[in-house]
């Protein structure tokens, strides 16, 4: 199983703020790449069999 990476925004500011109309403005974005690792999913106490999900 391959592991993938999803690209995650965690913060994005503009500068001036607010913003006017025909000005300049600087568009900051922070963000984090993160690993999704497969697995098999874990039941326990029977939670599909007993109904209780």
């Amino acid at each position: 199983m391959a592991n993938t990476f999803t690209p995650v925004i965690i913060s994005v500011t503009l500068t001036p703020n607010p913003a006017k109309a025909g000005s300049p403005v600087k568009i900051s974005v922070a963000a984090t790449d993160v690993e999704a690792i497969p697995s098999a999913a874990v039941y326990q106490s029977n939670e599909f069999q007993s109904g209780e999900v």
